[in-house]
């Protein structure tokens, strides 16, 4: 029998994890903090509830970690209101926050480049087409 999938992925991001931390940790980023810079690079704006739901957290964590990433000057919270009139915060890079937004981009693109050595284009879409079914038997 040959390795089981359990395995495989824990050895790849147990590797892939290894790679990505090292250079994060040297930009003084804390577990969590490189994901959510990485989102709000793409979509500044968005809801702290939203935030918490793509990086598979609960509300309360979300909340701490934001709180650690404005004391570091990353983000700022705009209050908003939703539906019903409940209060919400909107979540926005600061400069500093942008440009370190910006690193983390440039490591997760060299980590994914020397990930993908020796696979074609083809592979790589069918490694995500895979890991995405994956996921999705699994909800």
């Amino acid at each position: 029998m040959g390795k089981q999938l359990h395995m495989a992925l824990m050895e790849t991001s147990a590797a892939h994890g290894k790679s990505t931390w090292m250079e994060f940790r040297r930009l003084d980023l804390s577990p969590g903090q490189p994901k959510v810079l990485s989102w709000l690079r793409s979509r500044e704006g968005c809801l702290q509830k939203e935030l918490a739901e793509f990086c598979h957290v609960e509300p309360a964590t979300m909340a701490v970690l934001l709180a650690n990433m404005e004391k570091k000057g990353l983000i700022r919270k705009e209050t908003t209101h939703v539906s019903g009139g409940k209060r919400a915060y909107r979540v926005y890079l600061t400069e500093t926050g942008r440009q370190l937004a910006e690193k983390v981009g440039e490591i997760v693109q060299e980590v994914e480049e020397r990930s993908y050595q020796g696979f074609t284009k083809e592979e790589r879409k069918q490694l995500i087409a895979l890991l995405e079914r994956i996921t999705e038997n699994l909800k």
